[in-house]
């Protein structure tokens, strides 16, 4: 079962291309799905409001439009966890799937997407498998791309999105160009197959200096940031879990890995902190929910390749086949099949 896969999806047939996703991108560059008039609380999802601020939401939301069939494995995550295979998945449990995972992803994004698809598929079991790291919970924003789309939006209290909304563009000119969007190539099941980092090693960058970034950015945040839990981060995470109980799936919650380079700079500077925080928070809810949880946060821990990395915090695809091949394996009751109900 857990072999060398025996088939793979050939990415030129089954990717968005970058053509077909900068139409996305005029759509997406002119990305116009929020109105801010003197009615905050009013969204629109016309891709030609210049005021629409563009985000891997919106597009992963038109390819679940897209879908004839309910996928039957979720991964969630932030941009760690883009690079995990819903087609790998299935070759390994035989379960449809669809990569959920964003840019910033938080337990707020997949609150609103788990209630979409529960609403859209309410006779699917959604099973899912978290990918966390020890950032996953501290204090952000809602993204955009929730509050600009009316059935992602309606998850969440009136007063929040209102407010949230403030904080949107407010001119054509400050509307973010979106350039990282527009060199990011989707697969039609969310799994991201080239973005910037591909890029950059194929110009020449060399990993070591990847990492160098890395190690700077996250000591940056840790100087500068407290570890602490973002109470709404929390709610909604639990929330979510709370859903999945009820529709009857045993969830995977996995904790991510650090380039072993980046982790040993950043451990005693924040990082640890953070870490045994996260752990203990998710440790004390699985008695609650009875999701499964492993710590990858080091990589030996499945045996991972340091060279498989984009920097210290992104895994490559080889990686993520490796990990992904653990969690099946140690997690079975998360992937277990089940008769389903279509509608």
């Amino acid at each position: 079962m857990l072999g060398s896969p025996s088939r793979r999806r050939g990415r030129s047939a089954h990717a968005i291309a970058l053509p077909a996703l900068l139409a996305c991108a005029a759509a997406l560059l002119a990305v116009g799905v929020a109105s801010l008039g003197p009615q905050p609380s009013v969204a629109t999802t016309d891709p030609s409001d210049s005021l629409y601020v563009p985000t891997d939401r919106a597009v992963k939301m038109r390819l679940l439009k897209r879908l004839q069939r309910s996928p039957q494995l979720l991964i969630l995550g932030g941009s760690r966890a883009t690079r995990f295979e819903p087609a790998y998945f299935e070759q390994l449990t035989g379960l449809r799937g669809f990569n959920l995972a964003f840019q910033n992803g938080r337990p707020e994004d997949a609150w609103a997407y788990v209630n979409f698809m529960h609403k859209r598929f309410p006779g699917t079991k959604l099973r899912v498998v978290w990918f966390l790291h020890v950032e996953a919970f501290r204090k952000q924003g809602l993204s955009p791309g929730l509050l600009q789309d009316e059935s992602l939006s309606r998850w969440f209290p009136a007063a929040l999105i209102e407010s949230e909304r403030k904080k949107l563009p407010q001119s054509p000119a400050e509307v973010p160009t979106a350039r990282d969007l527009a060199l990011t190539r989707f697969a039609p099941d969310g799994v991201v197959l080239r973005n910037r980092y591909d890029i950059a090693e194929e110009r020449g960058r060399p990993l070591s200096r990847s990492i160098d970034w890395s190690i700077e950015t996250a000591l940056e945040r840790y100087a500068t940031s407290e570890a602490s839990l973002y109470p709404r981060s929390q709610r909604y995470f639990e929330q979510t879990l709370r859903l999945l109980s009820e529709m009857g799936t045993t969830q995977a919650v996995v904790l991510m890995p650090l380039h072993p380079r980046l982790l040993k700079a950043v451990r005693a500077a924040g990082w640890q902190k953070r870490h045994d925080e996260v752990v203990t928070y998710l440790a004390g809810l699985q008695g609650r929910y009875g999701f499964g949880l492993l710590d990858y946060s080091h990589l030996v821990s499945f045996k991972g390749d340091p060279q498989n990395f984009y920097d210290g915090f992104h895994v490559k695809r080889a990686n993520a086949r490796k990990l992904t091949r653990s969690v099946v394996a140690k997690l079975p009751s998360a992937f277990a099949e089940t008769t389903e109900t279509q509608p």
